[in-house]
């Protein structure tokens, strides 16, 4: 490609994007206002449904670790007998 065609391209890219922004401008059903608002409830609303499943995941994890925990407990009880019944025996 000579630079000629390298510079046409590049020229006719450039003004293809700016009258795609204008028209895009034109024909938005909203103010840009309008839409950096509806965005933001839209990240909000995002963040909060993060923070539940953060937070229902916390509480999963807690019970998880208190079940282990009881059953670790328990098998620990339950090689203390079996020591001690061999002791005996």
């Amino acid at each position: 490609m000579t630079e000629n065609h390298k510079v046409e391209t590049l020229f006719a890219f450039v003004l293809g994007a700016g009258v795609g922004a204008a028209v895009a401008l034109l024909l938005a059903p909203k103010s840009g206002a309008e839409l950096r608002g509806d965005i933001a409830d839209e990240v909000g609303n995002e963040v909060n449904q993060l923070r539940r499943t953060g937070k229902n995941l916390k509480l999963r994890v807690q019970k998880a670790a208190e079940m282990a925990q009881d059953h670790l407990q328990n098998a620990v009880e339950a090689g203390e007998e079996a020591y001690d019944q061999a002791k005996k025996e």
